[in-house]
Parts: C-alpha cells; sequence; structure tokens
C-alpha cells in the first residue's frame, strides 16, 4: 500500500492569506509582538510550533510556556472564527479537494494521512469551513514538533498504526511551499505540489517534478501519486 500525505493551508483549503493575517494579529493581541517577518520560509522551521518558538527566543530570549502558548492559540483560533463570520469565502477549499479525498479513500492502493504545521484546532476549523471531512484519518499537527520532518513522521507513524501495517511501498507528500519539497526531499519521500503562476513555478524551481493547480481532474490527481518522485534539482 502506498501513502497520500496531505498538507492543508494552500494545498486542501485556500487559507494562506486568512491565516497569515490572524496568525499576525493574534500574536500581538496575546503577547504584544507586532511587526513580525512573513517570508514564513526565512524561519528555520516553518511550522506553527516552529515560528513561534523562534519569535520568542528572537524577542524574549527563552521558548514558550505552555500557558503562553495557549493564549496565543485562543487568540488566534477566535480571530479565525471572527474572519470566518465576516467573510465565509476566505475558507474555501482547494477547487475538488473535498471529493478528491473521499474518492482516494476508496482506493485499495492508497492510504490517506494529513499533516500540517498548523495548530490542531485551527486546522480542524479551517477544515470544517472548507467542508472537507477528514474523520477517521491519521493526523498530525503543530503540536507533535517544531519542523515538518517531525510532522510528517509522525503521520507516517500513526499511518501505519492506523492501517495495520510494517511499512509502505510509497510514501508521497502533497503540498504547496518550497519548504515542503525540502521536508519531502530531506525524508526521500515522493512529493506532488499544489499551486498556480508564479507559486506552481517556484515549486517546479525547488525541485518539485511534478505540480497541480487543484483536484478537479481526478484521474490526473491518481496518476500524478502514481508516478512522483522525490525531489531532486536545485532546493533553495
Amino acid at each position: 500500500m502506498k501513502l497520500a500525505i496531505f498538507d492543508i493551508d494552500g494545498t486542501l483549503t485556500n487559507t494562506n492569506t486568512v491565516d497569515e493575517e490572524c496568525f499576525v494579529s493574534a500574536l500581538d493581541e496575546a503577547h504584544s509582538i507586532s511587526e513580525i517577518p512573513t517570508d514564513w520560509g526565512q524561519y528555520p522551521n516553518t511550522t506553527d510550533s516552529g515560528i513561534t518558538d523562534h519569535i520568542f527566543q528572537e524577542k524574549f530570549g527563552r521558548r514558550p510556556e505552555d500557558a503562553e502558548l495557549a493564549k496565543f492559540k485562543g487568540c488566534f483560533v477566535s480571530a479565525l472564527t471572527e474572519q470566518y463570520q465576516f467573510n465565509a469565502s476566505a475558507f474555501a477549499e482547494i477547487p475538488g479537494a473535498s471529493v478528491a479525498l473521499n474518492r482516494l479513500r476508496l482506493e485499495p492502493e492508497w492510504a490517506i494521512a494529513i499533516a500540517t504545521g498548523c495548530w490542531r484546532e485551527s486546522a480542524f476549523l479551517k477544515l470544517r469551513a472548507a467542508r472537507i471531512d477528514i474523520s477517521g484519518l491519521p493526523a498530525s499537527y503543530a503540536e507533535d514538533g517544531l519542523s515538518r520532518e517531525e510532522i510528517l513522521q509522525a503521520a507516517v507513524s500513526r499511518s501505519l498504526d492506523h492501517y495495520r501495517l510494517s511499512s509502505f511501498g510509497k510514501v508521497v507528500s502533497v503540498g504547496d511551499g518550497v519548504w515542503d519539497v525540502r521536508t519531502a526531499g530531506r525524508l526521500k519521500f515522493s512529493f506532488l505540489g499544489v499551486g498556480s503562476g508564479k507559486s506552481a513555478a517556484r515549486l517546479s524551481t525547488a525541485g518539485a517534478k511534478h505540480v497541480i493547480e487543484d483536484f478537479l481532474d481526478y484521474a490526473k490527481l491518481l496518476r500524478l501519486l502514481h508516478s512522483t518522485e522525490i525531489p531532486s534539482g536545485v532546493v533553495f
């Protein structure tokens, strides 16, 4: 059996913009931290946990305490909820994502998992808003590690337990960020990019051999999942 691991923001849901806005406003509200760099790819770890940890180290010379993380997460989820009530269209799915996931669940050759750099509660909110059902799927979140490598490895481990297997014949990471390409390369996972225009070009330059714009063409998705390879080439 093969395993396809899906990211959330920018991959299953078109929420990169609203997620960034709410992340920044929540840090300010919870801890009076403002004017942070939002070029997420420049952080050592491009995950909610890794970015928060880095910012605290830069601002306060220490890691955040559990109570500080809880306060920030609460403000973040509240900000996302408010934005959803104000503009539900900012939480749309990537076209075809929900149907594709449901169809892929029925494929005998494929197992599915979710691995995201989002906090668990914010991930649930965005998926519910986009009407994407991941119930019953193994998943890992920002709480499972600072790095994307740790989070994807947690997803694989949980998937092995969930599907009662000792190994997978192939692991494909499906994501939208250059950091996703890097992570797949480091872990020796195959990679399928999701993006269009400049975003697709960045993924290709980083080493992604296949990039899709959306999930509307299910036959193409299935074909690329089977044929995609470990990223190679220039990774920046």
